[in-house]
């Protein structure tokens, strides 16, 4: 199975096309884990696998095993993505929702901050009203805007990263296991809360009507 990493101004029709794939969601069926529930968001970096999946050796029937991990009365224990799928175990609007609420915590003094020396600034030189002083703050937004989206981007893919490794791990365990036990741990645990919603105080109305407009179209 090959891997390709998307890059700015991607879609998923896009680079089907790009591979040979005759439809995109072939290539969202596969990848649904790393992209989420909505086709349409892809983000640069993000690594699409795509092409067959090799076959896999068959494990050795486990005698008299009757475990989370083996059928009774089966020819070979359960394969290790049924026992636990990926899907079930990191949920990435889960990673998604944990980074927005870490980043929006982060920038929303930095902003207010800012906004407020531009707009004292402005209003001591009597230009409240002026289109420099709009487009002065459009440049802060789109600054701060950038920043912390690039910081959501790197963050989730830092989660998926360590929740593969532990994925990785879980499943060695598993297949090492005496009849084929069921790990334990079934969810991923670094993210610890929801996806956020943001109240206008937060930012000022103006700041989080631009930022909601810029990532989320």
């Amino acid at each position: 199975m090959a891997v390709y990493t998307v890059r700015s101004g991607e879609s998923l029709s896009s680079i089907a096309k790009k591979l040979g794939i005759s439809n995109w969601r072939t290539l969202y069926d596969q990848n649904k884990a790393v992209i989420g529930s909505n086709p349409n968001l892809i983000r640069s970096g993000q690594q699409l696998s795509y092409g067959s999946t090799p076959a896999v050796t068959p494990v050795a029937p486990v005698s008299n095993a009757t475990t989370l991990g083996t059928e009774a009365g089966a020819a070979q224990p359960i394969n290790f993505a049924s026992v636990l799928p990926w899907e079930q175990y990191f949920a990435p609007e889960l990673a998604q929702g944990s980074a927005e609420q870490v980043y929006a915590n982060y920038y929303a003094p930095i902003v207010q901050q800012a906004q407020g020396e531009l707009e004292t600034n402005f209003a001591n030189r009597g230009l409240t009203r002026s289109g420099i002083r709009g487009q002065n703050l459009g440049d802060l937004y789109r600054k701060y805007g950038s920043e912390q989206q690039a910081g959501i981007e790197a963050d989730v893919m830092q989660q998926q990263q360590m929740a593969r490794e532990d994925y990785s791990r879980l499943q060695d365990l598993y297949e090492s296991s005496s009849g084929k036990q069921k790990p334990t741990q079934t969810t991923y645990t670094p993210y610890k809360v929801a996806k956020p919603t943001t109240s206008a105080g937060t930012y000022g109305s103006s700041y989080l009507d631009w930022l909601n407009k810029a990532t989320r179209v």
